[in-house]
């Protein structure tokens, strides 16, 4: 059997329909129909329910699609250990974490990665931490880095990496109270910049906000750098990583607030599928972002 025709029917239940499952995998339509068809052909049974709104597995299907992701590791595991037999660790490798530790703690990193493990590929993709989480269960994703106070996934590993600081910041001009917590009124009356859900941080900011003020309905953000220029240009206060403000509250453009009290203490987690097999290349990685952030590390992020 073809895995491709595996690869492509997972793609398919993950994305709920054949149009989507073509342009994530990068195929046209029709090659994505002809290779569910073929597998149902080798399985000799219906395995989607095809309806006008998508698809869904049948029973066939679900049992076929538990089975795939075991081949499909263990087609992993194959090629990763043929290749193992050279000295030095290859292949690629994909994480996922939040921009802020993409943009601020990864990058900086990537010359030492490099140059301590040259055949590995390293990608980087932002993500929040239930995308993150979603990608390492679809297998989309080898490693994630999430910010979050305590996550539980299920099927999932975790290495606590160390709390990590949050910064409350407004306008340098702010009229807001710094001698003291804001509550969540004040903030609400203010405005809060947050950035889009799914980022542990800015959804409790949010709670606590709608808490204090249900009519509110505070603007979503795409990424740290345009909520830092919005709470700049006085449009309201923006929850950060304090590692993505240092450099503006040291020049003044920025102020920070004390936040409101309630707020969870957040941590940078490294999390892994618990029942995947690891590639050399990935256990490398994953070794070597422990040794770079972990607690005394001196790249660790708690450092900005």
């Amino acid at each position: 059997m073809d895995t491709r025709l595996l690869t492509t029917f997972l793609a398919v239940l993950r994305t709920g329909g054949m149009t989507a499952a073509a342009a994530e995998l990068g195929f046209v339509q029709s090659t994505v129909t002809a290779h569910v068809q073929a597998l149902e052909r080798l399985a000799g049974t219906p395995l989607l329910d095809r309806r006008p709104g998508g698809v869904s597995p049948t029973r066939a299907g679900s049992l076929l699609a538990e089975h795939a992701r075991g081949v499909l590791d263990l087609q992993e595991r194959m090629l990763a250990e043929v290749a193992a037999t050279a000295t030095e660790p290859s292949g690629p490798v994909r994480v996922q974490a939040p921009e802020s530790v993409c943009a601020y703690w990864l990058a900086p990193l990537l010359p030492r990665l490099r140059a301590r493990l040259p055949d590995v590929t390293l990608s980087l993709f932002p993500a929040d931490t239930r995308t993150a989480l979603g990608a390492l269960a679809h297998r989309r994703a080898d490693l994630a880095l999430v910010l979050d106070p305590a996550p539980d996934p299920s099927g999932v590993d975790l290495v606590d990496l160390g709390a990590q600081p949050l910064s409350l910041v407004a306008a340098a001009a702010t009229p807001l109270p710094g001698d003291r917590p804001l509550t969540p009124a004040e903030l609400a009356a203010a405005g809060v910049l947050l950035l889009e859900e799914g980022c542990s941080y800015s959804d409790e900011l949010a709670a606590l906000v709608k808490a204090a003020a249900p009519a509110a309905n505070p603007p979503r953000f795409g990424g740290i750098e345009t909520a830092k220029r919005c709470a700049a240009a006085g449009l309201g206060v923006a929850l950060l990583p304090a590692v993505t403000v240092a450099d503006e509250l040291a020049a003044g453009t920025l102020a920070e607030l004390p936040p409101p009290a309630g707020l969870s203490r957040h941590h940078l987690w490294l999390a892994e599928p618990a029942s995947r097999w690891r590639s050399p290349a990935v256990r490398a990685v994953r070794t070597a972002l422990v040794d770079s952030f972990g607690p005394g590390a001196p790249g660790s992020p708690r450092r900005p």
